[in-house]
């Protein structure tokens, strides 16, 4: 809950615990002056009486508001005074699907710490340094909206593949050519990418927007080799080495080692195609972006990372982006 609550920048400054309900304290700041929000945590079915107290406490307190989460119901039909937002069940397990530091293995929600150290970590290194939106990358890689896009209609996987290809091609200075939106149902990648300094080598990138973490089933393998086969010969003729294909996406299910289902796609692959098969987190491209924008490399310095020393290890961790910036 606390998470929720504090996913779009909030945070608590108290906390209680009585008979009933826990109590949180939230302040924000949508404009200038800070505003404080009592938020209380229903452990049995609300009634108008528990409705009418916090409307009291938020009164007495000078709260600008109160939130209470009805987790398990009402008694009675609710009414509720302008002060106080109710937020019944099924509206409360609706925001938690969408709140990208909540997991759900299983079906069931635990807290995403890892994602948490990962967003605050992002944020604050690449608050002053993101002209493309790389902040937005693991949120969107999630298939979820970052909150400072909350309420528009956009759809965050063809928000995902956008906002990728512009961060790789501005900050990270590949090249190529995106198909993205346009090309939704033909046989083809999200886009081609040519590396930095090396146009003659090429990669095709496919990006899968998941919350629970990506995994290639038979037929997203079919499609890949479509693509493959679809612009391998043109690439070619035109004097480029296909020897990636890079699947972004939040994270990949399976077990850690040799038994992750990524090798036995990577080798079939391989021998199919002759085409290197990539697995590459959005939160791992965008600290490795805001790490390069941080120490202000040069245009000549990018183009001479060797982005083949990590992409090569084909499951990329960040450590293998560390070594490739020099960490």
């Amino acid at each position: 809950m606390q998470l929720l609550l504090t996913e779009s920048g909030s945070h608590v400054v108290d906390f209680q615990a009585p008979a009933g309900y826990d109590e949180l304290v939230l302040e924000t700041r949508p404009l200038w002056r800070p505003r404080r929000v009592r938020v209380r945590i229903a452990d049995r079915p609300i009634d108008r009486d528990s409705i009418e107290r916090l409307a009291a406490a938020v009164a007495a307190n000078g709260d600008a508001e109160g939130l209470l989460l009805a987790t398990l119901g009402f008694d009675e039909e609710p009414v509720a005074p302008p002060t106080v937002m109710l937020l019944p069940p099924e509206a409360l397990i609706a925001r938690m699907e969408r709140c990208s530091l909540i997991a759900w293995p299983d079906r069931r929600p635990v807290p995403a710490y890892d994602r948490l150290i990962a967003h605050r970590d992002l944020n604050r290194d690449a608050f002053l340094l993101d002209p493309v939106g790389l902040r937005w990358l693991p949120s969107l890689a999630l298939n979820e909206l970052p909150t400072d896009l909350a309420g528009r209609d956009l759809a965050p996987e063809a928000l995902f593949e956008r906002m990728a290809f512009r961060l790789l091609t501005s900050a990270l200075r590949f090249g190529g050519h995106r198909y993205g939106e346009s090309a939704r149902g033909q046989r083809l990648p999200d886009a081609v990418l040519s590396w930095p300094g090396t146009p003659r080598l090429v990669a095709l990138l496919d990006c899968k927007a998941t919350a629970d973490g990506y995994t290639m089933d038979s037929d997203h393998y079919l499609r890949f080799t479509g693509y493959i086969s679809n612009l391998q010969a043109d690439l070619e003729a035109d004097g480029h080495e296909l020897r990636y294909l890079v699947v972004l996406s939040s994270s990949f299910a399976g077990t850690v080692g040799a038994r992750h289902p990524f090798h036995q796609r990577a080798s079939s692959l391989l021998a199919d195609t002759g085409v290197r098969l990539v697995y590459l987190r959005a939160e791992d491209l965008a600290r490795a972006a805001a790490l390069i924008e941080s120490r202000n490399l040069s245009p000549g310095d990018r183009d001479e990372l060797n982005w083949s020393t990590a992409l090569d290890h084909g499951l990329v961790e960040s450590a293998h982006l560390d070594t490739m910036l020099g960490i």
